[in-house]
């Protein structure tokens, strides 16, 4: 035990690559890593440093880093200005494992708004309680979940607006949709993500359990 005491103190001594420090959050105090990123947003930021390198293989498609920065600045432009997507907010993420899939989630996330992470898997009735419950601003869907969700998107929208962004989807959409393509443009990318107040313990992600024996949790 004296050794393992020793190589924390090591370890977490000032100056030391995992060096700790107090501080209050939310007027509690903890402990934490001196030097770690202090939000989400902050770690897909240093990404930066690996532009050039191949971060998202899907099939034979390929995409670098940057190429997936340019397209993360361009939804997130889009999620602020078109629907004022913010901290606290959320919005739901359905469909397969897709580039468009991170993108999604770090766009959403960069704002400070929190990703509903949906179960590919999910049937219609799954879809609509847990779009019920989480009450996303937007839900981002690729053909399939959206074939879903048709039958349930004009009672959801009782409720409140559920703005759609069809991911790989030929269909004729409904009204208040709009395709990826057409709102994620990376060659007219800003510079730099929007503005975002993000405190660490903010809500970053919420999944849901498989809902084997009723409703997703």
């Amino acid at each position: 035990m004296e050794h393992l005491r020793a190589a924390w103190g090591e370890l977490t001594s000032p100056g030391a690559a995992f060096a700790t420090t107090d501080v209050l959050i939310r007027g509690i105090p903890v402990r934490v890593f001196a030097s770690a990123p202090p939000t989400m947003r902050a770690i897909w930021e240093l990404t930066a440093a690996h532009a050039d390198k191949t971060y998202v293989v899907f099939e034979d498609e390929r995409y670098t880093y940057g190429e997936v920065q340019a397209q993360v600045r361009s939804l997130a432009h889009h999620l602020r200005s078109v629907h004022g997507i913010g901290r606290g907010d959320r919005v739901a993420l359905a469909m397969r494992n897709y580039p468009e899939w991170v993108v999604g989630y770090w766009a959403t996330i960069a704002i400070g708004a929190a990703v509903v992470g949906m179960n590919a898997w999910w049937t219609t009735p799954e879809m609509s309680y847990g779009l019920a419950d989480s009450r996303p601003k937007v839900l981002i869907a690729d053909d399939e979940r959206l074939e879903r969700v048709l039958p349930i998107l004009d009672e959801l929208r009782t409720v409140a607006p559920l703005p759609v962004i069809a991911v790989r989807s030929d269909r004729i959409l409904p009204s208040d949709a709009v395709r990826w393509t057409d709102v994620v443009l990376p060659d007219q990318a800003p510079a730099g993500l929007p503005d975002a107040q993000i405190d660490p313990d903010d809500d970053a992600t919420i999944f849901y359990t498989s809902g084997t024996t009723g409703f997703p949790k």
